[in-house]
């Protein structure tokens, strides 16, 4: 087959690929004067259609120059799979090829949405353009109800543009990515008692019902198990969803960290170790081909502080502390102080390795602590991230308290660290400003469990009181994310019970506990101290003679 006729085979065959909801309906391309671009463009051999990238499925995309389709694809697929960064490279790129590809400004505002401050000029444009573009006679109608669902979402918000992302993925049913971005918006997680809430469960019906289309999709398979991330617990079905969306996609960093997530909730942490760094290499190997900055690669940055803290609940402490110190050692770039990959450097990577020492059972010497903690932020940098290691600070000052007996010091400490966070929630448009809301959020979390651990520390008699707050508190950790302390807040109470010698209601919070956290090493140590303990309690007794 000559090249100008299989490129007309193949404008066919994409432009089929998004067929309208009813029969009857005159698809788009037919009276479209983009065809005539399209043909235009074919016959002058403007670009060549590449293959497609792994785990990428097609859609038409509206573009006089072809080569530019599959990066707009690949695109999509990195949205769809929570690589924003990494779409947004592949759509830049897209635009290089045609700056009038409407799709590829869409995935430009899309990607970029919670990308900073330093990424406000670009987004602006594109939205602009987009809106150019949209109002042209010649846009396609998927191409027009993409746009307005965005623009849905920009001025409303996401409840209130869900019907638009609806009727795009119901009208337009041979689109493999508009239920996807669909059932992102509309998941709303499950309540208190584990259920799957309304637009939960709207979510995975609408997932499913794409998954029939296409059962072998990188794109949905992803989306179905990210649905159960934060799921009470995670079913074996489940793991082999998240294998089979690595198989779909080798080379999807995303997928492998979703993997490892998956793996870390079912306790198997050295296998979820394993998969976080396979995870790395990828997004190491990416950073390298596209010569993208640390700061964009927040990908290798999250997998690397993941996979510290699955070597810690595995037990394994001194890897840990090195991955740990690997993470807190990356250099911050100075160009891109507001990048996601730097926000998740400051706030979370560079206090990681005193974090994850002040959670072991057993307190290590305060000068290594002290070596660990990081120096000031340099100038240029959003310096409230600090309270993170403040907080981190006055919880590590009790501790030490604790441990010598010193209670008025502990007390002090508690008051401190009372007083950063009083600090912090002034700093509530600072965060919002830079991007930096989630990072906030977990910095109070993490402050409140403290504070609670700090109470229990001064009156040890009534720790289950103050502990109980903490208990209740304790959320799944996401994919994004790795929980926020290492542990589950049971094993602090579970030692508490230890040292006084109830060793009853000590086995009793580590089973509890297991429940959050299976195959914790640290909280199966302290169960088998605690049954230890019974055993030889019960020894001791005297016997009783007839």
């Amino acid at each position: 087959m000559s090249a100008p006729l299989f490129n007309r085979f193949l404008l066919t065959v994409v432009s089929i690929a998004c067929l309208p909801a009813s029969a009857d309906e005159a698809p788009w391309w037919q009276a479209s004067p983009l065809t005539e671009i399209w043909e235009k463009a074919v016959s002058q051999r403007v670009g060549q259609p590449a293959a497609l990238p792994p785990g990428v499925e097609m859609m038409a995309i509206g573009t006089s120059v072809l080569s530019a389709q599959p990066l707009v694809l690949s695109g999509l697929t990195h949205l769809a799979t929570f690589g924003d960064m990494k779409a947004y490279r592949d759509f830049a790129e897209a635009l290089k090829h045609d700056p009038d590809c409407l799709m590829a400004h869409w995935g430009i505002c899309m990607s970029l949405l919670g990308a900073g401050p330093e990424f406000q000029q670009e987004r602006v444009q594109s939205m602009k353009r987009l809106k150019e573009l949209s109002l042209q006679p010649g846009c396609p109608e998927h191409e027009r109800a993409y746009a307005d669902a965005l623009m849905m979402l920009l001025m409303k918000g996401p409840k209130e543009s869900l019907s638009s992302w609806k009727t795009l993925y119901e009208t337009w049913r041979r689109d493999p990515y508009a239920p996807l971005f669909y059932a992102m918006l509309v998941r709303d997680g499950y309540d208190a008692s584990g259920k799957a809430a309304d637009g939960q469960m709207e979510a995975l019906r609408v997932v499913q019902e794409a998954l029939a289309v296409h059962p072998d999709s990188h794109a949905a398979l992803f989306m179905r198990v990210l649905l159960e991330e934060t799921a009470p617990a995670i079913a074996p079905e489940t793991v082999a969803l998240a294998r089979k969306a690595v198989d779909a996609n080798p080379q999807s960093a995303n997928a492998r960290h979703l993997l490892g997530h998956m793996l870390f909730r079912t306790g198997d942490y050295q296998a979820a170790a394993a998969a976080f760094k396979e995870s790395e290499a990828l997004n190491k190997a990416w950073q390298k081909d596209r010569k993208a900055p640390l700061a964009w690669n927040d990908g290798y940055v999250r997998s690397m502080i993941y996979r510290a803290v699955s070597e810690f609940c595995a037990g394994r402490y001194k890897e840990s502390d090195a991955v740990a110190r690997q993470a807190a050692a990356l250099p911050l770039d100075k160009e891109h102080p507001l990048a996601p990959g730097t926000l998740l450097q400051i706030w979370e990577a560079r206090n990681l390795p005193v974090r994850l020492m002040l959670s072991k059972p057993e307190l290590p010497k305060l000068e290594l602590l002290l070596q660990q903690s990081p120096g000031p932020l340099p100038k240029g940098f959003p310096d409230l991230s600090n309270g993170m290691m403040a907080m981190s600070s006055q919880y590590m000052g009790a501790m030490y308290a604790a441990r010598e007996g010193k209670t008025a010091a502990v007390a002090a400490r508690f008051d401190k660290l009372s007083s950063v966070l009083r600090l912090m929630a002034d700093g509530a448009d600072v965060a919002y400003k830079q991007m930096s809301m989630t990072y906030w959020n977990r910095c109070f979390m993490m402050g409140g469990a403290y504070a609670m651990e700090i109470r229990a520390a001064m009156f040890p008699d009534t720790a289950h009181i103050w502990l109980a707050d903490a208990i209740k508190n304790q959320r799944f950790s996401s994919m994004l994310l790795p929980p926020l302390l290492p542990y589950p807040q049971e094993w602090v109470l579970a030692r508490a019970h230890l040292k006084a010698g109830r060793y009853e209601e000590c086995v009793d919070m580590c089973s509890q506990g297991l429940k959050r956290f299976p195959n914790h090493a640290g909280v199966l140590a302290t169960m088998q101290q605690a049954r230890d303990g019974m055993k030889k309690s019960t020894s001791n007794k005297p016997s009783i003679k007839k």
